[in-house]
């Protein structure tokens, strides 16, 4: 089975990817370490903690170390047993190394919650694995933003680039929403690319402004239009992009309304203890709606174009944050969406989703806004409803996508699959193992 490293890349650049290998690692753990406490150094600076998905053989040869990493705030996540292409690999195998990756983490007392697959890649039977083995999410789809100016590169750049692209085969953010997804009880939760595998590896930046630019371009996106952005930033590469690092996380941080910077493991609880969220309305007459809102005291309660008894707040996008539970809403018409009863149920779980309340088969006259164009529905035309509902001058109420009335969401991520030069070396030798047996 070809090595997916020289896959994606052609001979020349994978020679320059050994050198960085042997610069970036030690024959000690002191390199990798100093690294680490970097990168944690700078999160905390920000009141917050990175994610890393760790494969399990080099949990097993440094355990010490993720305990350690574990015990100061960092949420560390499983990244195989071994550093293998989970794309090329069948179901029960995959069930054997997803096994033997969370009995390993069981053993050495390191909590986790989710998957991120090596090289972000998997197939269907990846899915299927996690949800047996009961993983809160994976995250491992990559979504493109388009945030790259390509004319500033050379033309070997860009064929890097564009391998790395076809590689990852990710969606398009220009189409689709960056957001949270939920298959069979699994949280599918997007990563955000150009990542720094993109930007210096491929791309060959080494002008940290430049990185910085990038990155808060994405943070800008995601913010207006209240999406997710999971910045991908491995640990080894810290040195070439701290700065980058700390100018989103202080831009996240003023941010109005705020960007809510998270775990992925706390992203997948939220997003869990959301979909359980609803409204109740009742119609009081003279155009008074009585709105019962079960959520949390941290959920984000919004409404537009309508008035409540309550105290408010102006928030973003022509919406006004709700603090009560229970309250009257003045409206000429029931703040909901309806949608005729040929509706697919993707467009009415979609729309749900976005916390609004949805009427199957209401009369047109008697919702904010009426569709009745959803018979055929998939996740590309998630963004052009998202944006036609956001344009609409209708009377709405919804719930928010974040809590505490957050407008976007950031998660710093990142892979551990290798401390030293050793372990690097073994994981080629370990997955070239697995692979024949």
């Amino acid at each position: 089975m070809k090595n997916p490293l020289s896959a994606s890349r052609g001979v020349r650049p994978t020679f320059g990817r050994i050198a960085n290998i042997l610069y970036r690692f030690g024959l000690t753990s002191r390199k990798m370490e100093d690294k680490l406490n970097k990168y944690i150094g700078m999160t905390e600076k920000f009141n917050c903690f990175p994610t890393f998905a760790v494969t399990a053989v080099t949990l097993k040869r440094h355990p010490g170390l993720m305990n350690d990493l574990s015990e100061r705030g960092v949420e560390l996540a499983v990244h195989g047993y071994v550093h293998a292409d989970h794309r090329l690999i069948p179901l029960e195998r995959q069930r054997i190394h997803l096994r033997r990756a969370a009995d390993a983490f069981e053993t050495y007392g390191i909590p986790f919650k989710g998957f991120r697959a090596p090289y972000l890649r998997t197939n269907g039977s990846t899915l299927e694995a996690l949800i047996e083995l009961q993983f809160a999410y994976d995250s491992s789809q990559t979504i493109q933003w388009p945030v790259i100016e390509e004319s500033k590169y050379a033309g070997r750049r860009l064929v890097e680039y564009n391998r790395l692209r076809d590689f990852y085969k990710p969606c398009d953010a220009a189409t689709y929403l960056s957001l949270p997804r939920s298959i069979n009880g699994l949280l599918e939760i997007p990563v955000s690319i150009p990542d720094d595998e993109a930007l210096v590896e491929r791309l060959g930046i080494t002008d940290e402004q430049e990185i910085t630019q990038i990155w808060r371009a994405m943070l800008e996106r995601t913010h207006a239009s209240g999406e997710l952005l999971v910045l991908q930033l491995h640990p080894e590469r810290i040195q070439s992009c701290a700065g980058a690092l700390g100018a989103v996380l202080e831009m996240s941080r003023k941010a109005k309304p705020p960007v809510w910077i998270a775990k992925l493991g706390e992203i997948a609880e939220w997003w869990k203890q959301r979909d359980k969220f609803n409204f109740e309305i009742n119609n009081e007459g003279n155009g008074q709606w009585r709105v019962r809102a079960n959520c949390s005291d941290k959920g984000t309660v919004l409404m537009k174009n309508c008035k409540a008894d309550a105290p408010s707040t102006d928030w973003a996008d022509g919406y006004t944050s709700v603090d009560a539970r229970d309250f009257i809403l003045e409206s000429r018409v029931c703040p909901r969406i309806g949608v005729s009863p040929n509706s697919s149920e993707e467009a009415i779980r979609f729309l749900k989703g976005e916390g609004f309340v949805v009427e199957v088969g209401a009369q047109p006259e008697s919702c904010g806004i009426y569709l009745g164009n959803l018979k055929s529905f998939n996740q590309s035309d998630e963004r052009q409803i998202s944006e036609a509902i956001r344009r609409s001058n209708a009377p709405l109420i919804r719930y928010w996508r974040w809590g505490e009335k957050a407008k976007s969401a950031l998660a710093i991520t990142g892979d551990i699959d290798a401390i030293t030069l050793v372990d690097f070396v073994m994981r080629l030798v370990e997955v070239r193992r697995r692979n024949v047996r």
